[in-house]
């Protein structure tokens, strides 16, 4: 693979994060081929996108890829998730000539996706090298929460076998195991690194500590957490939160990108996922987190956690009551953290490039 590429990049809409895994191997592929075109398919508003990549990228057309239906930012719409799946399973032969038709008038050179099944299965069908990103999937998912339903397993099978077509499934470390996958190859960690900007949290409000609240960026879902008042402690919050209190920076219209924020914080109050995780980690952030219903992920970044992070869980009961004053305090009084380095982009390009 040489010269400037011509690819097509299709991203999960589930939140931010398979954006952030995402952003970092897009930005050392178009340094390693310089004048690439990056066509974007996704849910994700573009303002978003423009906020995680530096580079230049058009939109295309959306990709067959349902977004994960959820009941708030800690649990899953069961019910809905099973829905989306059983039909596209039943329409996947027109889902899957029709997004063929689509990729071959784009006339990629390749495609990388986070994590779409219909759009490996598209891609192959279309005759297009296609590589899969991520530290999970949605078939250990969608088996993990709808597996004991009628007609599950037909739909996990071909999923599982939608997967197994990709040229190459990168495994972002920490990540599900996959033994089921032909042709998986496990790097390191990804994660966006900020730039330290406390000096301007320091100018609006004084504090021993910040604190950086987040629910994750799923859209349309924004949950209020019970921040409780804690000496020394400002608290920088989401943008469409309203706590009207002496301790809390907004982060609407302070123009500060919130890995910058991840930087510049003692700590972040969060629910375990691998962008807060990671980030946390490669950041030299204190984490302080809390659980989804049964996401298959969380044990295995709760065990890199252990290793690499210098974190607490919360029940989900303290978390929703804001009743974890002391605990915070405790984990604020730790040593500072030091930042892991992480170079899991680097070695996907390698990876991509020996392929293609």
């Amino acid at each position: 693979m040489s010269g400037p590429q011509r690819i097509i990049v299709d991203i999960s809409a589930n939140g931010y994060g398979h954006l952030a895994q995402l952003a970092p191997i897009l930005q050392n592929l178009n340094k390693q081929h310089p004048g690439s075109s990056f066509i974007l398919r996704t849910e994700l508003d573009p303002s978003i996108c423009a906020e995680f990549l530096s580079i230049q990228f058009e939109l295309g057309p959306k990709p067959p890829d349902p977004d994960m239906r959820m009941r708030g930012p800690l649990h899953v719409d069961t019910d809905g998730l099973f829905s989306d799946y059983v039909q596209i399973f039943a329409d996947r032969r027109s889902i899957i000539e029709n997004d063929a038709q689509t990729l071959k008038s784009l006339s990629p050179d390749f495609m990388i996706t986070n994590i779409s099944v219909a759009s490996i299965a598209a891609a192959k069908a279309a005759d297009v090298p296609v590589v899969a990103v991520s530290s999970l999937n949605w078939a250990d998912v969608f088996q993990s929460y709808c597996g004991d339903r009628e007609g599950a397993q037909e739909i996990y099978q071909w999923m599982i076998e939608s997967y197994s077509q990709a040229d190459l499934f990168l495994l972002l470390t920490p990540h599900l195991p996959m033994s089921w996958l032909p042709n998986p190859v496990s790097i390191n960690s990804i994660a966006r690194t900020g730039t330290d900007r406390r000096d301007a949290l320091t100018k609006l409000r004084p504090a021993d500590y910040y604190v950086l609240a987040s629910m994750g960026g799923i859209p349309g879902i924004h949950s209020e957490l019970s921040l409780p008042v804690i000496d020394g402690v400002v608290w920088v919050t989401p943008p469409e939160w309203r706590l009207q209190r002496d301790d809390v920076i907004s982060r609407a219209g302070l123009e500060i990108p919130f890995i910058n924020l991840m930087r510049s914080t003692d700590a972040i109050v969060t629910k375990a996922g691998y962008g807060s995780v990671t980030e946390a980690a490669a950041n030299g952030t204190r984490i302080l987190y809390t659980e989804r219903d049964n996401w298959c992920e969380t044990p295995i970044l709760e065990a890199w956690m252990d290793t690499h992070c210098t974190a607490q869980k919360l029940t989900r009961e303290s978390f929703n009551s804001g009743e974890f004053t002391k605990i915070l305090q405790n984990l604020l009084s730790t040593p500072d953290p030091i930042p892991i380095a992480t170079n899991g982009a680097e070695e996907a390009v390698i990876a991509i490039t020996t392929l293609l």
